[in-house]
């Protein structure tokens, strides 16, 4: 049977279909509630937010009810490092990525953005936090790949690092992004323009000074060890050009940072193939847009084979060591897309020593406490009723995230057609 026939048929017989309003129930689910699960559990949804989700809740009389035996329910996924564009929101949803954090972008629609995730209304967008312009150099990464003639702000000095910053969080900025990267990581003479040491330690003062995290763009350890130096609060990447010693994963304890992997995109510089078969999956395939199928297949230039060992060795390590990490994609980068890619990106968290449980918290309620999204990535009374129903038991065989059965988006279902 065709997979999207399969889809429609799931849809009629959980009842979600006929649950047209943003009200509704769940009868004896699974419920990974993003620290733990919870067996036979009725959860309840009234105009959008979860009202009970426990064993044996009440389910007020009137409610559409779904039938949720033999299914996990979780969280709206969160991915914590994406670049948008236009439609790349709507490609996430599909997928049970309810929220995206941006980590530079060029269009800046912060006030639309905090509009659509301060409301309960109807939407076909996952929410989004954003960036915005992060603090590079003139031709440093990532604006060595803009077009030529193309202009944004960008730091001079030490001296411009807190004018800089100041402008950023007056367009809307929801935290601060902070390149360093040369490309020394690379087997070639090539160098970059990149901040001074100085130049990044004045910057992330400053995104402190006004309130704001500041995450660090390091893709070696040199650099990420200066970013930790510095204060930064995050790193935005694993980085992949050699495994972390004991020394950087205490430093990174002892600071008490946090770390967005992005592995996807090392598997695919690495060369491993997984984008591939991700594509191919018969539950993936049917819902991918023209855009996803691109970016996913998409190969990077250069081949690096050992960078995806070095990432799960780092990922590894500093998991071991109680230093929180954050399901991140790096969408849309050769070898991701916006939404499915953050499924590989928690099977490769598993590769890498996760429970599943651990890591869809990873793509859940970690995020929220880090970056305070407000009351989302759980399933808990109060908590947005952004969710994802799924065949399978995903807390014990973290692939059954594929599986989708339902999203709802403010408790809406949402339509995983390609339009």
């Amino acid at each position: 049977m065709r997979p999207i026939l399969l889809f429609a048929l799931a849809l009629l017989t959980t009842g979600a279909a006929a649950a047209a309003g943003n009200s509704f129930a769940i009868r004896d689910v699974r419920v990974f509630d993003g620290d733990k699960v919870i067996a036979g559990a009725n959860v309840v949804v009234h105009d959008g937010r979860i009202t009970a989700a426990a064993a044996n809740a009440h389910i007020p009389a009137g409610l559409p009810v779904v039938d949720g035996a033999g299914k996990t329910l979780l969280p709206g996924l969160i991915d914590s490092h994406v670049h948008v564009f236009p439609g790349a929101q709507k490609d996430a949803l599909r997928f049970g990525v309810t929220t995206e954090l941006d980590m530079f972008d060029i269009s800046r629609d912060f006030k639309a953005w905090r509009a659509q995730r301060q409301s309960l209304a109807r939407t076909d967008e996952a929410d989004t936090w954003a960036a915005g312009l992060g603090a590079t150099v003139a031709g440093g990464a990532p604006l060595e790949m803009a077009p030529p003639g193309f202009k944004v702000a960008t730091v001079t000095s030490v001296a411009d690092a807190k004018p800089f910053i100041d402008a950023r969080v007056a367009e809307g900025s929801d935290y601060i992004k902070v390149f360093l990267e040369d490309l020394s990581e690379y087997d070639t003479p090539k160098r970059m323009p990149t901040l001074t040491r100085a130049e990044a330690c004045a910057v992330i003062a400053a995104a402190h000074a006004d309130g704001k995290l500041a995450i660090v763009h390091a893709q070696q350890e040199s650099m990420a060890r200066e970013a930790i130096d510095c204060g930064a609060d995050g790193l935005a990447h694993i980085f992949p050009d050699r495994p972390a010693d004991a020394g950087f994963v205490a430093l990174a304890k002892a600071h008490h940072i946090f770390v967005l992997t992005t592995d996807d995109i090392w598997a695919g510089v690495a060369g491993t193939g997984l984008a591939g078969k991700l594509a191919a999956d018969p539950r993936v395939a049917p819902f991918l847009s023209a855009m996803q199928k691109t970016t996913l297949l998409a190969k990077d230039k250069r081949v690096m084979p050992h960078w995806f060992d070095n990432a799960l060795a780092t990922t590894r390590a500093l998991h071991e060591a109680g230093v929180p990490i954050l399901a991140g994609t790096d969408s849309p980068n050769p070898g991701s897309a916006h939404g499915v890619a953050l499924h590989e990106e928690l099977q490769i968290l598993v590769r890498a020593g996760f429970t599943p449980v651990e890591a869809l918290h990873a793509a859940t309620a970690l995020p929220d406490e880090i970056f305070h999204l407000g009351r989302r990535g759980r399933v808990a009374p109060g908590y947005r009723a952004d969710l994802l129903l799924v065949n399978g038991d995903p807390t014990q065989h973290i692939a059954d995230t594929l599986s989708i059965v339902d999203i709802w988006k403010n408790g809406y279902a949402v339509d995983r057609a390609v339009h």
